[in-house]
């Protein structure tokens, strides 16, 4: 509880205190107020001076100045709260970029080895192919070989004599990078 030497800072009276009765001031100069007279009658009455009520104003306005400056200073630090949290949250964006960034680096490895050995296996497919041809291709000339031997003895003309080289196919190595659809058989 505020007293008014509180709020005016005056000193405690040095006036000295009388014993009082019901419904007599504590204060021996205390004005007398008539009885009967109504509060519109008696008037002005100068309770505190200008003094006071001047000390009491500028408190007032110090009072009014610290708190928009505590007003202020709490709208900044809010400011500065939500300034960290945003940098916080731009650290945890730019993590998550980097771990998704290094995840695509190793995908796109990973995708290039697989390429790797799936052209690697198709190559050898191609290469088993063309050695089953070549094989096929030697097993008829073979047979064509032994049938003309068979027949010549029956007198057939003009059996000409050619070499086992000439009847392979040239090959020529296209790589999977180069020309990947020859590889896809489909």
């Amino acid at each position: 509880m505020i007293t008014s030497q509180q709020i005016f800072q005056t000193p405690p009276s040095t006036q000295p205190h009388v014993q009082t009765t019901p419904g007599s001031s504590g204060y021996k100069t205390f004005p007398n107020v008539p009885e009967g007279i109504s509060l519109e009658e008696i008037g002005d009455f100068g309770f505190a001076n200008d003094e006071q009520v001047k000390r009491l104003e500028k408190k007032v306005e110090e009072v009014l100045v610290d708190n928009k400056k505590l007003l202020d200073r709490e709208k900044n630090l809010v400011k500065r709260t939500e300034i960290d949290i945003l940098k916080v949250k731009v650290a945890e964006l730019e993590e998550e970029k980097a771990r998704r960034h290094e995840q695509n680096k190793y995908f796109k490895l990973k995708n290039k080895e697989l390429e790797a050995a799936n052209a690697r296996k198709e190559h050898g497919m191609f290469m088993r192919f063309e050695e089953i041809q070549v094989e096929d291709v030697r097993a008829r000339r073979q047979a064509e070989i032994h049938a003309e031997r068979k027949n010549k003895g029956k007198g057939v003309e003009g059996i000409s004599d050619v070499s086992e080289r000439s009847i392979i196919p040239a090959i020529v190595y296209v790589s999977p990078v180069q020309n990947p659809r020859r590889y896809c058989r489909g």
